[in-house]
C-alpha cells in the first residue's frame, strides 16, 4: 500500500500520482475479467461505474502498511471456519489463501483432493452443488462467493481455488483475498480514506473459465 513495507522507503508510483497531484482521487480500482483470458482494466483517480452492479460496500483499514481488514467471519456452507481475523485484499495473490488446517477442513468438506502437496483438484460435476462462501467482514459486510465462483476450469481439469499458506506465529491468522475474489467484486482500494470498496461485478459476466 504504501513505502512502510518498501526496503529503501521510496513513493510507490501511486503514492507519486497522488503527491504530485496526477489523478483526481487518491483512489484506484480494479475490474479483473470472469475469463482470465480477457483483458481487466486498472483505474487511477476513481471508479468505473459501468463495471459493477449496486452499490459499493466500504470496509476500513486494520493496517496501513497493506490492505488489511477485519475478517469477523468465515462460513462455508453451514460450517463456521474462522472469525475475529485478519485479510488482505490482494491482486498480485491468484487464489484465496488461509491457514493449511483451515483450508484443508474446506477441501474436506468439498470433496477437493490435495495434488502433490500443492494445489487442490474437485469433480467439476460438483460445481453447482457446492457450498457458498461467506466472508463477514470488517462492520459487518457480507460477501458471497458460489462454486462456480471459486473452482476454476483449466484444461478440462477444475482448480479448487484455496491454498494453504504458512504465516510466523506472531502475524497470527490471516487470510488472502486474492484474484478469485476480485473477480467476483469489483474492487476500490481508497488510499485517501483508508477503505477498501466491493461491488459485484456484471451479472452478466458471472461464470469462471480460464
Amino acid at each position: 500500500m504504501s513505502n512502510k513495507i518498501s526496503s529503501y522507503k521510496h513513493q510507490t508510483a501511486f503514492e507519486m500520482m497522488v503527491t504530485n497531484k496526477l489523478i483526481d482521487e487518491p483512489v484506484f480500482s480494479f475490474y479483473l475479467q470472469k475469463d482470465a483470458s480477457a483483458q481487466g482494466q486498472l483505474t487511477f483517480g476513481g471508479v468505473d461505474h459501468s463495471k459493477f452492479d449496486g452499490e459499493i460496500e466500504y470496509v476500513p483499514l486494520t493496517d496501513e502498511s497493506y490492505w488489511k481488514v477485519a475478517m469477523e467471519g468465515m462460513k462455508y456452507g453451514k460450517d463456521d471456519i474462522t472469525s475475529s481475523v485478519s485479510a488482505i485484499v490482494d491482486s498480485g495473490t491468484s487464489l484465496l489463501a488461509g491457514p493449511k488446517d483451515k483450508v484443508s477442513k474446506i477441501a474436506e468438506a468439498a470433496g477437493a483432493t490435495l495434488v502433490m502437496g500443492k494445489e487442490y483438484t474437485i469433480d467439476c460435476s460438483k460445481i453447482d452443488s457446492l457450498p457458498a462462501v461467506e466472508l463477514t467482514l470488517g462492520g459487518g459486510k457480507k460477501f458471497t462467493l458460489e462454486g462456480k465462483d471459486y473452482v476454476l476450469q483449466v484444461s478440462g481439469q477444475c482448480l479448487f481455488a484455496f491454498m494453504g499458506i504458512d504465516l510466523p506465529p506472531r502475524m497470527g491468522e490471516m487470510w488472502i483475498l486474492g484474484d478469485v475474489f476480485m473477480r467476483k467484486y469489483y474492487t476500490v482500494f481508497d488510499y485517501g480514506k483508508k477503505q477498501v470498496g466491493m461491488a459485484p461485478v456484471k451479472a452478466a459476466e458471472s461464470n469462471i473459465v480460464v
